[in-house]
């Protein structure tokens, strides 16, 4: 029996003699199956694969659960440096209004004393001593 194939241009085709006698003994026995084997342990395949799948989705949930705490994370970190940012601020102005205010009273309190030479004149205070810095004493009370 002859076979012709094409060859790629087309041009020449090349002739395939083959022998009648086995391409005829090939339907005659049995059909050979053994491309087919694979399929036998078709099941376990099948749950092997899906065993697979399942690890990868649970995988990629474990990684966008991480990405999404490391986020979290982030965020609440960034809030608390905002919130501590923004405390220091209005912390800050507090304390400056608070010591602008105490310096208008002072100056106010200072104005409003009496001034006179002469009380400065017969004072005994030595003008270049430290700075008086009361001490702090406990009291014990005792017990009845």
């Amino acid at each position: 029996m002859l076979l012709k194939v094409p060859s790629v241009d087309w041009t020449d085709q090349i002739v395939y003699v083959v022998d009648d006698d086995e391409s005829l003994s090939d339907f005659d026995d049995e059909p050979d199956f053994s491309e087919y084997m694979w399929m036998e342990n078709e099941e376990e395949f099948d749950k092997n694969e899906l065993q697979r799948l399942e690890e990868e989705e649970i995988m990629q949930e474990c990684f966008e659960a991480m990405i999404e705490d490391e986020l979290e994370e982030q965020i609440n970190e960034w809030e608390k440096a905002k919130y501590v940012e923004l405390l220091n601020i209005v912390l800050n102005l507090a304390d400056h209004q608070i010591f602008h205010c105490r310096t208008e009273e002072q100056n106010t309190a200072l104005s409003a004393l009496p001034k006179n030479q002469c009380n400065v004149e017969k004072s005994v205070l030595n003008p270049m001593a430290d700075e008086f810095v009361p001490l702090c004493h406990q009291i014990e009370f005792i017990a009845s």
